[in-house]
């Protein structure tokens, strides 16, 4: 599988090392409008051919795939190029910048009968897969809520918000662990840094069946965390997605508002809780979710099977993306 990286900045350095790394893959060409990144990348991989003409890599018939790790704002267009090429297509998320633009990449990609994969990542993290697993087999009992926060002093961009950066990997894993439509959203963006670019988002959300979620980001924070909380009536889920700390905690615990009330200090009554344990549930993590997904991405290519985050699949995060955008409600410095 001979791939091309475009882009080669702060994501793209990644994918150049994942995919250089995974066997079945062959990274023959580099493309960026940077001639530093450029040098950077082939001093590395001296057998690549590097540029800056992406038309000319896309008529190159000796290449595969291309992975597209640009600004979100070029994705549409890299992406509809190449599929447009006859070349199968990694793009970094979300897979575009509105629902109409999404639904073109769809309908290209299985037009020119090709692979249009959506860069996911934590779908395929072990833990997260782990998630789904005792979700689907009942183990928490009737899903309530979903709480994810994405906080920390990151890279704090000027060309998109918190919420199209940020709120994808949430609303994908939302989407992944209860496949549910939205039926209602409510958005409140908050613009702080730079005027009417919001760098706080906090956003709730209504799902068929009842089942909530809250969304809560920012790159105003003292402590990274990528955290996600599944509440069930049985049980409860903590995930804990940076890197360095890993981890996924079942909870056991047990309310009953038909036993008679305990009192607190005050005489003030409270619904008891008999029960309140966790436990850090043991799963294997041999291999980081990024290689996991280029692995995925070049088996689906070879078997002919839609990825786990195709361009199809991928749609649903990007309508959400695009109606709590449109009902926002915005404050901050908004000029």
């Amino acid at each position: 599988m001979r791939v091309g990286i475009v882009g080669l900045g702060y994501w793209g350095k990644n994918l150049l090392r994942t995919f250089s790394e995974l066997p079945p893959a062959q990274v023959t060409d580099l493309c960026d409008l940077d001639p530093a990144l450029l040098d950077a990348a082939r001093a590395n991989h001296p057998d690549a051919r590097a540029g800056s003409d992406l038309g000319a890599l896309l008529a190159r018939p000796d290449v595969d795939a291309i992975v597209v790790a640009t600004p979100p704002s070029r994705h549409h267009a890299m992406a509809l190029a190449a599929l447009r090429a006859g070349k199968h297509v990694w793009v970094e998320k979300p897979l575009a910048l509105t629902a109409a633009e999404g639904r073109e990449l769809v309908d290209a990609a299985r037009a020119a009968g090709r692979t249009l994969f959506v860069d996911e990542t934590f779908l395929y993290d072990p833990l997260v897969r782990e998630m789904k697993r005792v979700i689907d087999a009942g183990e928490l009992g009737d899903v309530f809520h979903l709480s994810f926060e994405r906080l920390g002093m990151g890279r704090i961009r000027r060309d998109s918000n918190v919420w199209w950066n940020s709120a994808p990997h949430d609303l994908s894993i939302l989407f992944y662990l209860v496949p549910r439509a939205v039926k209602a959203v409510d958005l409140h963006l908050h613009a702080y840094l730079q005027p009417g670019v919001a760098d706080m988002a906090v956003c709730d959300l209504e799902l068929e069946g009842g089942v909530t979620a809250h969304v809560y980001l920012s790159w105003l924070h003292p402590e990274k965390t990528a955290t996600v909380t599944v509440i069930g009536r049985d049980r409860m889920l903590a995930y804990e997605g940076r890197f360095e700390k890993r981890a996924v905690i079942l909870f056991d615990y047990a309310v009953d508002p038909s036993l008679p009330a305990t009192a607190e200090p005050g005489g003030i009554p409270v619904v008891p809780i008999t029960k309140f344990e966790g436990r850090r549930l043991d799963v294997a993590l041999d291999a980081e979710p990024l290689r996991l997904a280029a692995g995925h991405f070049v088996a689906s290519i070879l078997e002919g099977t839609e990825p786990l985050t195709s361009g199809a699949r991928s749609l649903r995060v990007v309508e959400t993306l695009e109606t709590a955008d449109r009902t926002a409600r915005r404050s901050g410095r908004l000029a």
